[in-house]
């Protein structure tokens, strides 16, 4: 049975069994003088395997201070009381703007020591969390100590928190050396996690240091006879609007190599989402050795003219054409027929493209007529999304274009 708190009743019966809970409060219950969720809590957080905590997104302190409080003491029993399968921590940074150091602090103890008494975690989830560098390697060694023999997702998107004035920040950029003096010495690396097969995290801060050391520890150890791992599935995300791609050193194509020696089954799915595209942003991003089977690229910009040429160049100079089965990307592309018909003709292993265009989308009738003489033997299905089509001849061409092209086999939809 799965209980989320937000439908939480005024009365409420006896439950013999409560596997799933999704802790969310809403503002009304913050309100009331006592909360009987707690009293629920207690009677049956041993039952609980699933554990969602939604933190309330509210510009009044008071009800984040009220939230905080359930929040510390919800934590508390469950360290108490249960042995969890999952949990999802959700939108903490909504709280973290609103507190003092000492609150933060408090916070961060809590969640610390409910890691420490979970043995038996197989998924766990920051999402839009933005704790401190410090405060962030220190929970991750916790759940290395505790769970790594269990663990086998884990995704932290938005997990660390930017600020030029945030001394922790700083100074792990300043020592992207590994300097034994820094806490960046104590993150795990992917070894800690040997169960492990599915990561989710951003391009940070954290992702360099883990996967560094990782390619650090293997080259000490011997080149190749490293220990090898089960993970089979990175999914990297970078946004430009989280972190400034300047804070970065940037990975290089030996820790993929080495990485890829300790992982060998392992896949890349890259997303980049960026509103200011740059050719740093690409190189960074994109490294030769790194097995990046899905892209997805998004770039959103009309004060800056596209380096069309940079994506699709790099591509094929890393060999990321040879492992591509999935592009997604969303671009002003000037001359789309020049620039993606060669280069869709070399990737071999594509199956899936998604095209978002803007009228009048040059090229793209020449594209498409290209496939229905020569389609690139892998591609199977085609999505394309033209924004605002003026012109309903250009509409009606396209449109025939498409139906000729699923006549011939490839299923191509076409949205307009």
């Amino acid at each position: 049975m799965s209980v989320d708190t937000r439908e939480w009743p005024l009365e409420f019966g006896s439950l013999s069994v409560c596997k799933e809970i999704i802790f969310s409060l809403t503002e009304s219950q913050l309100l009331m003088d006592t909360c009987p969720i707690m009293e629920f809590v207690q009677k049956y957080s041993s039952q609980f395997l699933h554990v969602e905590i939604e933190c309330i997104y509210s510009v009044e302190k008071r009800l984040i201070k009220r939230w905080y409080r359930h929040f510390i003491v919800f934590l508390q029993i469950l360290t108490s009381n249960s042995q969890l399968i999952s949990v999802k921590f959700l939108n903490l940074s909504n709280c973290f703007q609103h507190i003092e150091t000492p609150t933060y602090v408090d916070i961060c103890r809590t969640i610390i020591h409910f890691l420490e008494s979970q043995h038996q975690l197989k998924r766990v989830e920051f999402r839009i969390c933005s704790f401190r560098f410090n405060e962030g390697v220190e929970l991750l060694g916790k759940l290395t100590e505790n769970s790594s023999e269990s663990l086998t997702n884990l995704m932290l998107r938005q997990f660390i928190g930017y600020d030029l004035k945030d001394k922790d920040i700083s100074s792990s950029h300043d020592s992207l050396v590994l300097s034994p003096s820094t806490s960046a010495q104590n993150l795990p690396i992917l070894a800690d996690f040997p169960n492990l097969t599915t990561l989710e995290i951003d391009y940070s801060l954290i992702l360099e240091n883990m996967i560094a050391r990782q390619s650090t520890a293997i080259q000490t150890v011997r080149k190749f006879n490293c220990q090898t791992l089960i993970i089979s599935k990175i999914k990297l995300c970078y946004s430009n609007a989280t972190i400034p791609i300047e804070v970065f050193r940037g990975l290089t194509s030996t820790d993929w190599k080495f990485l890829k020696i300790s992982c060998p089954d392992l896949e890349v799915e890259l997303f980049i989402y960026t509103n200011s595209p740059s050719r740093r942003e690409v190189e960074l991003l994109i490294l030769p050795n790194m097995p990046i089977t899905r892209l997805t690229y998004l770039c959103e910009t009309s004060d800056i003219e596209p380096e069309t040429g940079v994506l699709f160049d790099r591509i094929p100079a890393c060999k990321t054409n040879d492992h591509l089965v999935f592009l997604r990307f969303n671009w002003d592309l000037p001359d789309l027929c020049s620039t993606l018909i060669p280069f869709l003709q070399a990737c071999k292993k594509l199956k899936c493209l998604e095209l978002f265009l803007y009228y009048p989308a040059n090229g793209i009738d020449l594209l498409m007529q290209s496939w229905l003489e020569d389609r690139p033997e892998s591609l199977e299905k085609v999505r394309i999304d033209i924004v605002d089509v003026e012109e309903e001849n250009h509409y009606a061409n396209l449109m025939s274009l498409s139906s000729e092209l699923k006549l011939s086999g490839l299923n191509v939809n076409l949205y307009l």
